[in-house]
């Protein structure tokens, strides 16, 4: 099973639907990596193959355009409004319908609340 590491700035409630749909997930803060790097969060994700989850945008730019282009694999979480239940079902259905996004190495994904989900890929 997926098993995932939510960043601090996701919120609890949906670290929670994520569990209670029995989804292995280490939370930022309770792992003692609160108030760390973005690089050092991205790193530790990769190197316990987990999927990272995280509001932070500067991902994106770490990921696509940075030191770390196309390593690991990271939802981010992009919203409008906060609706916790829709959020968790999108992060689901991220995992349901995209299999590849599971299986590869390198990949970005970002999670549009609103509006669904669109996939960055990097390939392996």
């Amino acid at each position: 099973m997926v098993k995932i590491l939510a960043d601090e700035n996701v919120h609890s409630d949906i670290v929670q639907g994520l569990r209670d749909e029995g989804y292995g997930v280490f939370y930022v803060p309770e792992i003692g990596l609160a108030g760390s790097s973005d690089e050092k969060i991205l790193a530790y994700a990769i190197k316990h193959n987990l999927i990272l989850l995280s509001g932070d945008k500067d991902f994106g730019g770490l990921i696509e355009f940075g030191a770390l282009w196309g390593s690991g694999k990271v939802i981010l979480l992009r919203h409008h409004l906060i609706n916790i239940a829709r959020i968790v079902k999108n992060i689901l259905d991220v995992f349901e319908y995209e299999k590849e996004f599971i299986r590869v190495e390198k990949s970005f994904v970002i999670v549009l609340a609103e509006a669904g989900y669109r996939i960055h890929r990097h390939g392996n």
